[in-house]
């Protein structure tokens, strides 16, 4: 006869097991975004989101846990923006543990209207809307590299266990009401009515967690021309993403007022106010700051900068740079955001959306119904207060490429001014995206041409002190540097500057040219080495495309661009480019080609792209080829 004997190591595992039959985990995606004023409507509508615990791993490889969304979401990052937040997926069943990378897959704007695309207003599932130089507004689908593969985020996100302490204090009920409990990490959690389990009536307890997807248009949509200009000077918009990912139970934020009274001529051609909040931090280096988030300022003058990267036990520090070409630029140094967790404002949760969700893991396909609304309360919040903004004049700024070498295609410009005084280092006052194949900027940066208001953080709420000065460059002069992914920062010390009408009080209604600045080059990241894509491009049989362009990107990040203008008109043919940056665990890029014919550019693009990677992680080169049909 077979005994079975319980030990207390074993009854202390059953044990375990039981109490966390009692726990469960719920978890919500939402994306929050900062869009340009340029710019009315900005659709994405979202088809799945993947996790990874590796934050090398790429699109193919294993390890991730995929949640699909059985009907696709829209949002509209200009609705969704300034504290408010839109629903992308919600009660996921996401394994407790730490996750390095998101994936998010977006629906392309060539593929049928989705119903959630249609009901929001959208003509494309992707779609940048923007108001043109005749005050008409233009509606472009917001194209996508690779969009199969989705946009890669290394992040860190943490799902904890169920809340044990509270499995451990339940009640013998038939049942639960809906209620709002303290979480894990302080958040608040609303738990909508339920019933308990087991015999013994132990109540089932759910800790939620909210992660947000932070997308800034205004480094991430990069407007660029082809085959012809409009009233706009541009006629297409490229998503190539830098999203951030946040996890809310770990993080904080920072809200104000502008008094916008006293100011004429603020509106951007949408109607908001041109004016923008960032929060910025010193680069790894120490040698400028560095944008992390931006949000736009609201019609009555208030904005909320949410999320930002708490710490668990010590204060957090941003600068705030408060900017628009019609403002005087205002820095409020020091900004402290205390340990997640210690503020008496914490992060509700109700939903916005119903839905449900289909989870696959590997092989293993789950659903999951989201039955609850929700709405995202911003945590631990401080406030800098009321500000009076001073009026500014302002002029235009453009780049002319390096002499001897492009810029990688997926840079963009920013504008540097210093605070006057020993050790300070310039701060970002403006930033866009270059057209990625005509090397300048598609719609020319406006910079303000005042001095500068700042002063120092004291208190939430408290009134800060502000003094004005010129930046350490002069009144209207901004040092010009390009970044761009998996390149080394570009040379500061290059400058433009308002020309002399900017500043003037004269009556003239001539509009001065863009000023013009030739940028630095930039070199290839630490442990980067060139490397070289031999790509031969063919033309399917009937195919009648003469001009376009190859572009490489890596997790939905724009990296090269090479014309096929040669190629295609000769009917097929092999392109080279001979410095993509290969040689680290980045280096693993794909390939989508664009093209259309001269006759007639607006109606006869094409886009195809790759499902085979170009892996320069450990090789010098690799070869790939495409048709194009």
């Amino acid at each position: 006869m077979k005994r079975i004997f319980s030990s207390p190591a074993g009854v202390l595992l059953g044990a375990l097991i039981a109490l966390l039959a009692g726990c469960s985990n719920r978890t919500n995606v939402s994306a929050i975004g900062n869009v340009p004023g340029t710019y009315s409507h900005v659709y994405i509508t979202a088809q799945a989101v993947w996790f990874n615990q590796s934050s090398t791993a790429g699109p193919d490889d294993g390890g991730w846990t995929k949640f699909t969304l059985s009907t696709p979401v829209t949002v509209d990052l200009i609705a969704d923006s300034n504290g408010n937040f839109g629903s992308l997926l919600t009660d996921l069943n996401l394994v407790p543990g730490s996750y390095s990378q998101v994936r998010f897959i977006p629906v392309d704007p060539t593929t049928p209207l989705t119903t959630s695309a249609q009901t929001i207003g959208a003509t494309y599932n992707c779609e940048a809307d923007y108001i043109d130089s005749a005050g008409v507004t233009q509606t472009l689908p917001l194209e996508l590299l690779n969009p199969d593969k989705g946009i890669g985020i290394v992040t860190t996100l943490n799902v904890p266990i169920g809340n044990i302490g509270a499995a451990l204090s339940s009640t013998s009920t038939s049942s639960t009401s809906a209620s709002t409990t303290t979480g894990a990490f302080g958040s608040t959690v609303s738990t909508p009515a339920s019933p308990t389990t087991g015999t013994t009536g132990t109540t089932t307890t759910t800790t939620t967690s909210n992660f947000v997807l932070a997308i800034d248009a205004v480094r991430d949509l990069a407007a660029f021309t082809y085959g012809g200009t409009n009233n706009a000077g541009f006629n297409g918009v490229m998503w190539s993403q830098h999203v951030s990912a946040y996890d809310l139970a770990v993080s904080g934020g920072i809200q104000g007022t502008l008094t916008l009274t006293n100011l004429t001529g603020i509106s951007a051609p949408s109607g908001v106010p041109a004016i923008e909040v960032s929060a910025e931090i010193l680069t790894s280096d120490g040698s400028r700051h560095e944008v992390v988030a931006s949000t736009p300022v609201a019609s009555d003058g208030t904005f909320t900068l949410y999320p930002l990267v708490a710490n668990s036990s010590l204060n957090t520090y941003y600068d705030l740079v408060i900017h628009g070409p019609g403002i005087a630029t205002i820095i409020v140094k020091q900004v402290i955001i205390p340990p997640y967790g210690s503020s008496s404002v914490s992060a509700g949760t109700t939903s916005t959306t119903n839905g449900t969700t289909t989870s696959t893991t590997d092989s293993t396909t789950t659903s999951s119904t989201a039955t609850d609304d929700l709405t995202i309360v911003p945590q631990n919040l401080v406030s800098i207060g009321t500000l009076i903004p001073r009026a500014a004049t302002s002029f235009t700024a453009n780049i002319a490429p390096p002499a001897n070498q492009l810029l990688p295609a997926g840079s963009a410009v920013s504008f540097y001014q210093t605070l006057p005084g020993s050790g300070n280092v310039p701060y970002v006052i403006e930033t866009s995206a270059i057209d990625p194949f005509n090397q300048d900027l598609a719609i020319p940066q406006s910079l303000s041409t005042g001095t500068i208001d700042s002063g120092t953080y004291v208190s939430s709420g408290s009134t800060v002190t502000v003094t004005s000065a010129a930046a350490r460059e002069g009144a209207g002069v901004y040092q010009v540097a390009a970044t761009a992914p998996l390149y080394n920062d570009g040379t500061l010390g290059i400058e433009v500057k308002a020309p002399a009408s900017a500043s003037s009080s004269s009556t003239s209604t001539t509009t001065p040219p863009p000023q013009s600045v030739t940028v630095a080059n930039l070199s290839l990241a630490s442990g980067g080495t060139p490397a070289t894509l031999n790509a031969s491009v063919h033309l399917a049989s009937g195919t009648r495309l003469d001009q376009g362009e190859l572009l490489v990107s890596n997790n939905g990040q724009l990296i090269a661009t090479t014309s096929l203008n040669s190629v295609l008109a000769a009917g097929g043919g092999t392109v080279q480019l001979t410095t993509l940056p290969g040689g680290t665990s980045s280096s693993l890029f794909y390939v989508t080609v664009r093209a259309w014919s001269s006759s007639a550019p607006s109606s006869t693009v094409t886009r195809v792209w790759s499902d085979t990677p170009v892996d320069l992680r450990s090789s010098s080169s690799a070869n790939l080829e495409l048709t194009v049909n």
